[in-house]
């Protein structure tokens, strides 16, 4: 049994998961336990792209584990000059 997610991208993420659309997200089917790190890498986001990631609206770390059918956002990291 899998879980399943909703995931949305944020900046220039989208550019390295092909065929993701940013106005619907996507989804995503990960095993149970699978955590933020897990699914960063089931996208195959290089993990430096990645900056703060919600799930259910809430800040999560990469060792957190996704609960099933949660909307995770992935922004990337945001610089300043």
């Amino acid at each position: 049994m899998a879980i399943q997610l909703s995931i949305k991208l944020y900046g220039t993420l989208d550019k390295w998961v092909p065929g993701y659309d940013p106005d619907t997200g996507c989804e995503v089917r990960l095993s149970p336990g699978s955590t933020v790190a897990d699914l960063i890498a089931h996208l195959g986001l290089p993990p430096r792209s990645v900056g703060i990631v919600s799930v259910n609206g809430r800040a999560a770390k990469q060792a957190d584990v996704l609960p099933d059918r949660a909307l995770v956002k992935v922004f990337h990291p945001i610089f300043g000059g």
